[in-house]
């Protein structure tokens, strides 16, 4: 979408911001609070390693975008060849328009709870058309012409956040009774981080790929994603354990930060979900290119309207085990092709077909894991296995 971009491209301050931005949401604070059943401390050593990993990977998708000058879904030519970015293309475009209606239905809701128990005024459907409406405004005016206001928001937002879980934890005693929470392991947790981190490997090379800095942007997008990430991660758990409740609607509310709440929510939201559409855009354009990237970013917000009016969904967990196996083993095989064999791009042929194999075989595996339940990170032993798999193949090939 070279067409929005600043000729000048992101500097390295910007693409923290930015991606500080897309960590601080209602999702992850959610997520966090999932992980209560584990305690305060094992809940944060799970939090801390499953962002550790996870920024790992998106530096290196970052990086790779970044050195290619190519988007996301562009640079996954380079190991499945132009037709399969298409099929990867339309994966991406299925799943942020999905995150999209999940933020913008996730987000209506914690305000509408809000507004009703502070002012007895209650109407999501509404909620939901303004967090659309500013999303349409933050992609015409304010994310690229105003990249500076974008980032006193986004400072806002954490400011805000880290003081009002301090003082509700403060205030607070630690709730230690069993079975108050679904109970997950270890293991779980680390994946429920590493597959919020995941989600975003498809779309953090749209901005990394304009980089001042090819090394250093990818760098500090990473580091703004993960140390915010693991922030909402760590409040989400502790506000949980707190007040007894996963209820994010009623921890905002008896913060007493009263329209601060509303603030956080509505333009977390906001920050988080443009990205979203504006990736949406760029994978459309990896098939089909065009010229009109905010006019199909507008487009598939007002699609991501349509569905989260329509069809609502109660919980985001199932939704980012389909992202972790949809792309785990496609990024696994793209990392070995390009950082580990240094193998010659694809991307000038139709389809790279032992790849595609390969992909699905990942796919397919990944799920045998989540029906066997094994206490492992499923996300991370499918970049270990199909990783694995792919250098020993094509090196047998190579000296074949």
């Amino acid at each position: 979408m070279s067409n929005d971009t600043p000729t000048k491209g992101f500097s390295s301050r910007s693409l923290f911001l930015i991606w500080a931005g897309a960590a601080i949401s209602v999702a992850e604070m959610l997520s966090g609070s999932v992980l209560a059943s584990l305690g305060m401390s094992s809940g944060l050593v799970a939090i801390l390693l499953g962002h550790m990993i996870g920024g790992v990977l998106l530096y290196l998708a970052a990086i790779m975008s970044s050195s290619l000058r190519t988007s996301a879904m562009e640079s996954t030519r380079y190991s499945f060849g132009i037709y399969g970015s298409y099929v990867f293309s339309g994966f991406n475009i299925l799943q942020l328009i999905g995150w999209t209606s999940i933020m913008m239905l996730q987000g209506s809701r914690v305000l509408n709870q809000i507004t009703t128990t502070l002012y007895g005024y209650s109407n999501p459907n509404l909620w939901m058309i303004g967090i659309a409406l500013c999303i349409s405004i933050w992609l015409l005016f304010i994310s690229r012409q105003h990249a500076q206001l974008n980032g006193l928001v986004v400072v806002l937002l954490l400011l805000l956040s880290l003081v009002m879980g301090y003082r509700l934890i403060r205030d607070l005693s630690i709730n230690t009774l069993e079975g108050a929470w679904p109970t997950v392991t270890f293991w779980q947790g680390v994946e429920v981080n590493i597959a919020m981190c995941l989600s975003w490997l498809p779309l953090i090379g749209d901005y990394t790929q304009h980089a001042r800095q090819t090394r250093r942007g990818p760098f500090w997008s990473a580091v703004g994603y993960s140390v915010v990430g693991s922030c909402m991660f760590a409040l989400g758990l502790g506000l949980s354990l707190a007040t007894g409740s996963s209820d994010i609607a009623l921890m905002l509310t008896i913060s007493g930060f009263g329209l601060a709440s509303l603030f956080i929510v509505f333009f977390s939201t906001v920050t988080t979900t443009y990205l979203d559409v504006y990736s949406a855009s760029d994978s459309f354009m990896n098939i089909w290119p065009l010229n009109h990237g905010k006019v199909l970013s507008l487009l598939f917000t007002f699609i991501s309207l349509l569905i989260a009016l329509l069809l609502p969904m109660d919980t985001i967990e199932p939704f980012l085990y389909l992202i972790g196996a949809i792309f785990s083993p496609l990024y696994a095989l793209l990392f070995v092709d390009y950082f580990i064999l240094h193998r010659p791009s694809a991307q000038s042929n139709r389809w790279n077909l032992s790849n595609m194999v390969l992909w699905g075989l990942g796919v397919v595996l990944y799920f045998l894991m989540q029906a066997f339940l094994l206490d492992v990170s499923n996300s991370l032993l499918i970049f270990l296995v199909v990783g694995g798999i792919s250098v020993l193949i094509k090196r047998r090939q190579k000296h074949v």
